[in-house]
């Protein structure tokens, strides 16, 4: 009997296997990355590339490809799909096709099943993307039939590029690049409660900036290769980008701001001329610091106005050093008004 059993086990065993679906990785077009007519539910994760390596039993071929365009950038695919050079260089070279900077070369894009995916990235999720391995999961197949692998990798991608790009003070992870974040005031969205930066729960989840952000990426490739635009079904109507907005996200990806810039002004007070006024324009959100240093023995009041609304005041001598952050405003007033004494100063504005 025992025999008999142990037959019958192996035949069911062997049946299952031949049953099963065979995988196949997908051979990449561009034009796929429109087919996005269902939510891209993805997570962030916080794994290096040997960690998640280790969670993959089957383990992965491929590695480092050189484009069509000379870059380098790292591509694996799961040994469940036949080992195949070939496709992984299709998948190095459409990556290299989607708009990028210099980031490309600093990911690990894993293409895997649907239950490794599950496994490594969450139940519900289609991909993932850890910045601190700056690793991307992606389906190596199309998840479903209204959506493809390639508009699931372009939106993480958009992940990686965020990662990638100083937002300061906030994580461009969470809230998006610079410029793209200031064009659709997720600041003031945020403090009014109508965005969640960073909510990756079912709740706030369509509040996210940044998966507004990631889907932003895939419209900008869409557009860029003049293909029909999916409908945008993965964040609130509110992220949908505007033209100036897509310009914005262009330049977040191919020339990333990179820090505040500095514009110093010279004045003076006397005793018919008590009050300087200066304006600083600020197109962008971030935070705005004024240093004010005046001559010996002369002390002043920096007063900061949004509008009519005074954000900030100081007063002193020696060295005077206001701030706020910008968020939605777009230009503010600098008053600088002696208090005593008579002399000069010198300020400089540091804006985003």
């Amino acid at each position: 009997m025992l025999c008999v059993a142990a037959v019958v086990t192996a035949l069911m065993t062997a049946a299952a296997a031949q049953s099963a679906p065979a995988h196949h990785l997908k051979s990449p077009q561009l034009d796929e990355i429109a087919r996005a007519n269902a939510p891209i539910t993805d997570s962030l994760i916080s794994l290096r590339r040997t960690q998640a390596l280790a969670l993959a039993p089957t383990g992965y071929w491929g590695g480092v490809y050189r484009t069509s365009a000379g870059e380098s950038v790292t591509v694996y695919a799961s040994n469940v799909y036949p080992m195949d050079p070939a496709l992984g260089q299709r998948w190095a070279n459409f990556l290299g096709s989607l708009v990028h900077g210099p980031e490309l070369s600093k990911v690990t894009v894993m293409l895997s099943t649907a239950d490794q995916i599950s496994r490594v990235c969450g139940q519900d999720a289609l991909a993932c993307y850890s910045a601190r391995g700056a690793l991307l999961y992606a389906p190596g197949e199309d998840p479903n039939s209204s959506l493809s692998a390639e508009a699931v990798i372009t939106h993480e991608y958009g992940h990686h590029v965020a990662a990638n790009r100083n937002n300061a003070p906030w994580d461009a992870l969470d809230w998006g690049p610079k410029r793209w974040d200031s064009s659709m005031q997720v600041c003031a969205a945020t403090k009014q409660g109508r965005l969640s930066p960073g909510a990756e729960d079912p709740v706030r989840y369509e509040q996210n900036p940044g998966e507004g952000w990631a889907e932003t990426y895939r419209v900008l490739n869409q557009r860029r290769l003049g293909v029909p635009e999916s409908p945008w079904e993965i964040v609130t109507q509110a992220l949908y980008p505007t033209d100036a907005a897509l310009a914005a996200a262009q330049l977040d990806v191919t020339s990333p701001w990179e820090g505040n810039s500095t514009t110093t002004r010279t004045g003076a007070v006397t005793r018919t001329s008590r009050t300087r006024a200066y304006t600083v324009a600020t197109p962008l959100d971030g935070t705005l610091k004024l240093t004010l240093r005046t001559s010996a023995g002369l002390r002043v009041s920096v007063d900061l106005f949004a509008s009519s609304t005074r954000v900030a005041h100081v007063t002193g001598g020696g060295t005077l050093s206001p701030s706020t952050t910008v968020c939605g405003t777009r230009s503010y007033r600098v008053r600088v008004t002696e208090l005593k004494g008579r002399g000069s100063f010198q300020l400089a504005a540091s804006k985003p």
